[in-house]
């Protein structure tokens, strides 16, 4: 059984704002700033540090005050502009500030997470005055409009994860802006640095580690492997016989196969992140426009014209990206559907199979389209989702208290990951899963013929 008192998972999902209240607190017969607006359980209330007392739905809170759930309970609490905080169970959070100015219109919401498990669902921040932030006993962890997963180990260790828009760590005076889809560190006593990811090709596995260098085991039959000379790398995508990675400068380093051009990605530049299809690559730039290079038989390389792109995903002939507003665009093979995402919106993070695509929403939800002859798109009941990958015929997911869950066929054991714990990512290959745990070990299940599970003596901490 999870420890839960042991770590923490914080999502924040930015929604739209309507900045209304007063500074410093309700006046008059204004609404109170925060209220109870869920208690399951188990649930106490501290008034402004008093003594504990049980706490009921419809309760106001404020500045001072502390909320805590018991085993099986939880608890949510909604603030005067529309933000949430749930509580899972074990949960204590104190709310250390809380104001939203009349004049400008401004909120300030900084919440100290002492234990337990947390999602936030925060209101754009309509100016630079404005913060929602989560102190943690290492550091700070904030957001400017976007959706960031928060880890917080019992030593105060913490792990920021930007999972779409402008994300921030704070530790030691140092503060660091954190890109999409990678992790910032922060161990107590030191400032933020970058940390780890994993990728999964169909039959082998990248890792990279904090020292921004790149491991790699599995097939190496067209050199997908030999990554062993990168330096200052900082996100890596990896795809059959061919991995990518971008470096902290903005360019773009590839090895494997080349037969259809999918290395050629030399003379790229202003790279932030980039995703890697059966014979193409994807790679997103800092303003929000796309490249591409390799095969484009099915038109999947056909993203010239697209702006405002936040992430990307490639199937094996088709490509995915999420736009700004949490709509999804796509190109590609379409024969079972894999590109119809036109109706999906609140996306917050995509994945894509080589015949389905699999999409996260800021509720926690997932939504999935393309082929399903193994059940890999039966995702409609998962809950709680923060991260998703697709294999060939199988979909792993990351739940928010770090454990995951898997659907499609197992024909190798590869959906064998309800066991796991403390994970903060998932990658899946035709028939293998590998979960990042936020120690910096990996966990696997599925095919190993290649070697591609081969990863128990990795840290990538």
């Amino acid at each position: 059984m999870r420890e839960k008192l042991l770590s923490v998972i914080v999502l924040i999902v930015l929604l739209t704002a309507t900045a209304v209240g007063c500074s410093g607190g309700p006046t008059g017969n204004a609404s109170p700033l925060a209220s109870l607006s869920e208690a399951v359980g188990d649930v106490s209330v501290s008034n402004d540090g008093g003594s504990w007392s049980g706490a009921h739905t419809g309760m106001s809170l404020d500045t001072g005050d502390g909320i805590k759930t018991g085993n099986n309970s939880t608890a949510e609490i909604t603030f005067l502009d529309g933000s949430t905080i749930e509580l899972e169970a074990n949960t204590e959070i104190d709310i250390v500030s809380l104001e939203i100015s009349t004049d400008t219109g401004s909120k300030t919401i900084t919440l100290d997470q002492i234990i337990g498990d947390t999602i936030s669902r925060v209101t754009h921040l309509i100016d630079t005055a404005s913060s929602y932030e989560i102190d943690t006993a290492s550091g700070t962890a904030g957001v400017r409009g976007s959706v960031m997963l928060v880890h917080v180990d019992a030593d105060g260790t913490t792990v920021v994860t930007n999972l779409e828009g402008e994300v921030y760590a704070v530790a030691q005076g140092v503060e660091v802006d954190i890109p999409v889809g990678q992790s910032f560190i922060i161990t107590p006593g030191q400032p933020p640095k970058l940390i780890m990811m994993v990728a999964a090709g169909d039959f082998h596995t990248v890792g990279l580690s904090s020292g921004l260098t790149v491991l790699a085991t599995g097939m190496n039959d067209d050199g997908q492997c030999d990554v062993g000379d990168w330096t200052d790398i900082s996100y890596v995508a990896a795809s059959y016989s061919h991995t990518v990675g971008v470096k902290a400068n903005g360019t773009v380093v590839a090895v494997g196969w080349n037969g259809d051009g999918q290395c050629d990605v030399g003379n790229w530049t202003g790279i932030v992140r980039v995703a890697a299809g059966y014979q193409h690559t994807v790679g997103l730039r800092s303003d929000g426009t796309v490249v591409a290079v390799g095969d484009n038989t099915y038109g999947q390389r056909n993203v010239e014209d697209w702006t405002h792109i936040t992430q990307l995903a490639a199937g094996w002939y088709h490509t995915v990206g999420i736009k700004s507003d949490g709509t999804v665009i796509a190109v590609g093979d379409n024969a079972y559907g894999q590109c119809d995402v036109m109706d999906w919106t609140d996306i917050i993070q995509v994945a894509a199979g080589p015949y389905h695509t699999v999409g996260v929403k800021s509720d926690g939800t997932v939504v999935a389209v393309g082929l399903d002859d193994s059940g890999q798109r039966a995702v409609a009941d998962w809950t709680d989702i923060v991260q998703v990958a697709a294999g060939h015929y199988h979909t792993v997911g990351v739940r928010s208290d770090g454990t995951a869950v898997a659907a499609g066929g197992n024909y190798l054991g590869e959906c064998d990951v309800t066991e796991w714990e403390g994970v903060i990512q998932v990658a899946a290959g035709e028939q293998h899963s590998v979960g990042l745990k936020s120690d910096g070990t990996l966990v696997t299940a599925g095919d190993d013929a290649y070697g591609q599970c081969d990863v128990g003596d990795w840290n990538l901490k």
